[in-house]
């Protein structure tokens, strides 16, 4: 990919919004302490009584709950199966796109949308790019401006999300700027599915 197809792509976050132009645990298996052993005085010795020893003082940490990696960057109110927990995972998934360009780490979109969305894929390579060339954009590209569920059912569970995008510099490690985001706005509808967690299967213009 030449420089100027790169910086193109930093430009562009979505193909299906016209206006919207950017660059877009560890479980402890703990054993049972069976505890110190009680000697039992001889039976020719009726008058020696054995005393206990004393009890231990150590204390076994119980077992430590492991946490989904993915779960745990995913703000409480967007991990409910519900309407209202569907729209505000779309909006924090667009929020951590945006952080993922400010700092040139695709990895904070891991886990979030499967391969079935080739758009989000797309943006996670924007995203590594931005990290291989040790760019990143230097303030908020995106702002979620409405979210809202629009089909909820046991079947299909569609958000509607509308974005503003701020021009912002593009700079390179040293702090010069080599590219520029442009500003606009456009609305994308969210297809999402529910296992442990939330996830984007696909991303699409709204009809």
């Amino acid at each position: 990919m030449t420089a100027a197809a790169r910086a193109h792509r930093h430009r562009t976050l979505l193909p299906y919004a016209a206006a919207l132009v950017a660059l877009a645990t560890l479980g402890a298996c703990t054993g049972a302490d069976p505890g110190p052993a009680v000697t039992t005085p001889p039976a020719t010795s009726p008058t020696t009584v054995a005393k206990p020893a004393p009890a231990s003082t150590t204390t076994t940490p119980g077992p430590t709950a492991s946490v989904d990696p993915v779960i745990a960057k995913i703000p409480a109110a967007a991990r409910p199966e519900t309407q209202a927990g569907a729209a505000a995972y779309s909006t924090f998934y667009f929020e951590q796109l945006n952080r993922s360009f400010k700092t040139a780490s695709p990895e904070l979109l891991d886990g979030l949308f499967e391969p079935s969305c080739q758009i989000c894929v797309d943006l996670r390579k924007s995203s590594n790019e931005l990290k291989t060339t040790s760019q990143h954009h230097d303030g908020d590209t995106l702002k979620v401006a409405f979210s809202s569920a629009t089909v909820y059912n046991p079947n299909q569970r569609q958000v509607l999300v509308r974005l503003r995008q701020f021009a912002v510099p593009v700079v390179d490690k040293d702090g010069k700027q080599v590219d520029t985001t442009k500003a606009g706005s456009g609305a994308f509808v969210a297809v999402l599915k529910y296992t442990d967690h939330w996830v984007i299967t696909d991303l699409g213009r709204p009809s």
